[in-house]
């Protein structure tokens, strides 16, 4: 009985969000840092597309998820995801990096591909993840 409390007392607790990332976007909405690199990811004025961009359009959609993007290049945007001051980095990053010591990643979304979030937040990794499986089990690109 007692194994079984501690089990499911486990289980509530998993995955961890120990910075809060997932559920803080769920009241600030999530912050998005984006690196232009068509066609994963394509800035022109104050417009965002590409598939990433969509993609992510569709996960806030269904998870009810307010978002805004911010412009940078690799490294300043990386910084900012360190310090928590971004939940995702994305602009076509595959999962062989040079950044893999300083951001936590998903698992590609497809063969290659992947988003930064920061080290340690599951919650929003799993979140992110389950999106990818459901959203390829319905035929979406």
């Amino acid at each position: 009985m007692a194994t079984c409390t501690i089990l499911f007392l486990m289980a509530c607790t998993f995955p961890k969000d120990p910075q809060h990332t997932f559920s803080n976007a769920k009241v600030e909405g999530l912050a998005i840092g984006v690196v232009q690199n068509p066609p994963f990811t394509l800035i022109r004025d104050s417009s965002f597309s590409g598939t990433e961009i969509t993609l992510l359009e569709q996960f806030c959609k269904k998870e009810n998820l307010d978002h805004h993007f911010e412009t940078g290049n690799e490294t300043d945007l990386i910084k900012k995801l360190s310090k928590y001051e971004l939940d995702i980095v994305v602009g076509g990053f595959k999962k062989k990096t040079v950044w893999k010591k300083e951001v936590g990643m998903t698992q590609p979304y497809d063969s290659a591909h992947v988003f930064f979030v920061p080290k340690g937040e599951n919650r929003l990794v799993y979140t992110l993840e389950r999106f990818f499986i459901q959203n390829k089990q319905h035929g979406a690109k």
